[in-house]
C-alpha cells in the first residue's frame, strides 16, 4: 500500500509523474526538468518505490522528512511512497498493478522511470533501478486495462521515458535545465543523510555538475538532463528537431 507523504489527497491530474526507486533518485535524474515544468505551470509528482531503508545514512523517518523538503523545493504537487523493500524491488504482477494504480490515480500525460537494461553490480545496475524501470514500463501499459481492477478509471499515458542512462546509451532527447541548476542541486542536497552538506562533500557537487554538462551543448545550455525513449519521437519537421522554431519543412 502506498502512502501519500506530501501534497493533495484529492489526487490531482498530473502532467508528469516520476517514479524513483529510492528517495533522491527522482531528484538526481529529473529534478531540473521538474523545476522547469513547475515554472511553466505544469503539475508534476514523484512516487518513490522504497523508503531507502538500506541506505548507509539516515533512518526511514529522516529520509521521509528529507523527501518532503525536496518536494517543496521542486514544487511538485504530490509525493507518494510505495513501501517496496529497498534492494528487494521485484517485477511482479502485484507490483506492476500497484504502479498502474498510481498512474490511473494521477492520470499523467508523461511517465518517467529509471533505465532498466543494465549489467548488475556496484556502479552499474542497482537491482531496484532495473526492476523499477521494468515496473514503470509494465505499469504504464497495464493502467489502461479495464479488467486490471485498479480502483480508478483506466488511463493511458501519452509517453513513458527513462532517466539514469549509462554512458553506452545515447539519449533520445536532452532538456536544458541551466536556469534551474542551483535549485536542482538544492533538491538533491535536501537529502543530507545521503550526501552531507556541500561543504562536507564538495566532490558531489562536481559529480552532479559534470553529468549535467555532458549533454549541455546539444541542449543549447550549460546544464542538461538526458532521457531515453524506446519508441521514435515525432517532430513536425527536421527544422523542429534541429531546434529551429517557427519554421516548417
Amino acid at each position: 500500500m502506498s502512502d501519500l507523504i506530501y501534497g493533495d489527497a484529492s489526487a490531482p491530474k498530473l502532467d508528469v509523474l516520476v517514479f524513483g526507486p529510492h528517495p533522491d533518485d527522482a531528484e538526481i535524474g529529473a529534478g531540473g526538468l521538474l523545476l522547469k515544468l513547475a515554472a511553466q505551470g505544469k503539475a508534476c509528482g514523484i512516487v518513490d518505490l522504497t523508503r531507502g531503508e538500506m541506505g548507509s545514512g539516515g533512518t526511514v523517518a529522516i529520509r521521509e522528512q528529507e523527501s518532503i523538503r525536496a518536494a517543496e523545493i521542486l514544487k511538485v504537487a504530490i509525493r507518494e511512497n510505495m513501501n517496496l523493500p529497498d534492494c528487494g524491488v521485484e517485477d511482479t504482477l502485484e507490483n506492476r498493478r500497484a504502479v498502474a494504480r498510481l498512474i490511473a490515480k494521477y492520470r499523467p500525460d508523461v511517465v518517467l522511470g529509471t533505465y532498466y537494461d543494465l549489467p548488475p553490480g556496484r556502479g552499474l545496475g542497482h537491482n531496484d533501478h532495473m526492476k523499477g524501470g521494468l515496473l514503470v514500463a509494465h505499469g504504464s501499459n497495464y493502467a489502461h486495462l479495464r479488467k486490471m481492477e485498479l480502483d480508478y478509471d483506466t488511463w493511458h499515458p501519452k509517453a513513458t521515458y527513462y532517466y539514469f542512462l549509462p554512458p553506452t546509451v545515447m539519449p533520445s532527447f536532452v532538456v536544458d535545465v541551466t536556469e534551474y541548476h542551483e535549485q536542482w542541486l538544492a533538491s538533491i542536497y535536501a537529502h543530507e543523510s545521503q550526501f552531507g552538506r556541500p561543504e562536507q562533500n564538495p566532490g558531489i557537487r562536481d559529480f552532479f555538475g559534470a553529468n549535467a554538462m555532458r549533454w549541455a551543448r546539444q541542449a543549447r545550455g550549460k546544464y542538461a538532463q538526458a532521457f531515453y525513449s524506446p519508441w521514435p519521437i515525432a517532430m513536425d519537421s527536421v527544422l523542429t528537431a534541429a531546434g529551429i522554431d517557427g519554421l516548417q519543412a
